[in-house]
């Protein structure tokens, strides 16, 4: 087990919020291993010491956590509580530790196979995350490091520069229009040509964020309209050439994939939160496309129940994952809603948040790399970091869309902010370390997930 997985479920025991799958898990990983006994040990006294110098139980595991990575840092931790206790109590530790030994046992006793999950979207609610300080904080020094970092081309997207990803991070911290640096970025991406679905649709949200534009809106609307294919997917996408006297029309395609489509999902929303009329054909086929490509949990108990999405549905023998099964499930529950259907009596929406509940988790991106991505991190950082900070915004996404608290019984947002403030790095900057996923990107998405933008999308 990870020392971050090993965290995150210490965590969850401190707050009593494990799920039953969680708890076999920790308690296999103590069982097999005395040196994370010891540390999950650790833990429970600390807390316990915490809780009585403190008076509450409540929001202890954080400070718990971050004193116990550093011997200096625990030991200042505990030299301060025990100087608020009463002398007579100093014995209390040692008390602690033998009821966590208590504790462990219970732990390892919670075997009780999980119910199947079928949940349904809840309205919306305060989360549990306080720390809002912390993350403005955050954000803020992450906007300080894109306003110097170099956007890299991307690939897929060529020959641009992904300005419409950090334009759109910007402004969703809050950064004015009338900022220079913003300015500039606006500027140089309206003028660029509708080119690429990725971009089109990023510009789009760029655009919305603002208010107005609604003749570049429809342009961006009118480009992701006639790049869709009879599958009711997009590809990469090409610039469209206008006929005389005629609409649009696609030119020159290549195969659609999911990705491409995910983000053609949120540039439809974007558009028609700006005021333009998106076909309702296109809206169906869309959706379609998504409950056509759905594919069964790779986990064979309760699969039935739930099912997921990756890159392409054609990837031999490949099983859905986190990034993509965030952005289906966003992308499906948008085009429905937009379409005037209600995503929780859609059955493929309906198995795919029951996949992103059952293997809820803000440490990875979930499930195995696909072997076209394979090719790109060979000797690099291990797979489960792929597209993580990406998978964090479709967590976002699909949360806000749905209009989610939690995911089953977990509040998503309070422990993916958490997560994510642990991981800035000093230059203000996320980085899951994978060549692939460029720390401007990651940067980007991790804002995107802190800001909390996406709203509840009503049945239309």
């Amino acid at each position: 087990m990870s020392p971050e997985r090993f965290e995150l479920l210490a965590e969850g025991f401190l707050d009593d919020a494990l799920t039953d799958a969680e708890a076999r898990e920790l308690a296999e990983a103590v069982e097999a291993s005395p040196e994370l006994r010891a540390k999950l040990l650790d833990a429970v006294t600390m807390a316990g010491l915490l809780s009585r110098a403190r008076g509450t139980s409540k929001d202890l595991a954080p400070s718990v956590l971050a004193a116990l990575r550093a011997p200096a840092d625990k030991d200042a931790l505990v030299k301060n509580v025990l100087s608020h206790l009463p002398r007579r109590r100093r014995v209390w530790p040692w008390a602690v530790a033998a009821a966590a030994a208590v504790l462990l046992a219970a732990l390892v006793l919670r075997t009780a196979p999980p119910a199947p999950v079928v949940p349904a979207p809840v309205a919306a609610a305060a989360t549990t995350f306080k720390d809002w300080a912390n993350r403005d904080a955050a954000v803020a020094k992450a906007v300080d490091y894109l306003r110097t970092a170099k956007a890299p081309p991307s690939t897929h997207q060529g020959p641009m520069p992904a300005d419409d990803l950090v334009l759109l991070a910007l402004l969703t911290a809050g950064v004015p229009e009338s900022d220079p640096f913003v300015a500039e970025l606006l500027k140089k991406t309206t003028a660029a040509p509708l080119q690429r679905v990725y971009t089109v649709a990023l510009h789009a949200m760029a655009l919305q964020t603002l208010g107005g534009r609604a003749e570049r809106l429809e342009a961006c609307a009118r480009f992701l309209i006639d790049n869709q294919t009879e599958d009711g997917r997009w590809p990469y996408g090409n610039a469209t050439v206008p006929l005389p006297g005629t609409k649009q029309v696609r030119t020159g395609q290549s195969g659609p994939n999911n990705s491409c489509t995910i983000f053609a999902a949120l540039g439809l929303r974007a558009c028609a939160d700006g005021g333009v009329k998106i076909p309702l054909e296109t809206l169906e086929r869309g959706a379609q496309g998504w409950r056509n490509c759905q594919l069964p949990d790779a986990d064979a108990t309760g699969a039935d129940d739930r099912g997921g999405w990756c890159y392409l549905r054609e990837e031999k023998d490949h099983h859905p994952y986190g990034s993509m099964t965030a952005g289906g499930l966003g992308a499906l529950a948008t085009l429905d809603l937009l379409a005037g259907r209600d995503p929780r009596k859609d059955a493929a929406a309906v198995k795919g948040l029951n996949w992103l509940v059952y293997h809820f988790t803000v440490l990875e991106n979930f499930g195995p790399v696909e072997d076209l991505m394979a090719k790109e991190i060979v000797s690099d950082t291990p797979a489960p970091m792929t597209e993580f900070y990406y998978y964090m915004w479709m967590l976002e996404r699909v949360g806000g869309t749905l209009g989610l608290v939690k995911m089953g019984d977990r509040d998503w947002f309070h422990e993916g902010a958490h997560e994510l403030l642990m991981l800035q790095r000093a230059d203000g900057s996320w980085s899951s370390g994978v060549k692939r996923c460029q720390p401007a990107w990651d940067t980007c998405y991790a804002i995107l997930f802190l800001m909390r933008p996406t709203r509840p999308l009503e049945v239309r």
